[in-house]
């Protein structure tokens, strides 16, 4: 793939995340922590797992599955180093307003 190639995987348990890592993993991909519209099956990950994965590996882990602004508020503490949506802006009536305010939460929500 080449030298400036990023490879993300998706991991569940902390098992799972020191595995893509040591396979070489740049990123994860941590959920769902909600049910989520975009997966025929959705298997939860709990916020604590979220937070175990991040403690355990030096790659950045991005929270997805389910979240929006309304519910967002649960990955405080979590150490991830951001977080994905997809129906949060694609299913809004204004999308854009409503990527703007994911961005101001998420922001704060880290306190970056």
């Amino acid at each position: 793939m080449g030298p400036d190639k990023i490879v993300g995987a998706t991991a569940k348990t902390v098992e799972a995340a020191v595995k893509a890592y040591e396979d070489g993993a740049d990123y994860l991909g941590v959920g769902a922590i909600y049910p989520t519209t975009t997966k025929v099956v959705t298997i939860l990950t709990k916020v604590s797992t979220l937070k175990d994965i991040c403690e355990a590996v030096p790659i950045p882990a991005v929270a997805i599955g389910g979240l929006n602004a309304g519910n967002m508020d649960v990955l405080e503490g979590a150490g991830m180093s951001g977080m994905a949506v997809v129906s949060a802006i694609m299913k809004a009536e204004d999308p854009q307003g409503n990527a703007r305010e994911l961005k101001e939460k998420i922001v704060a929500l880290m306190g970056k």
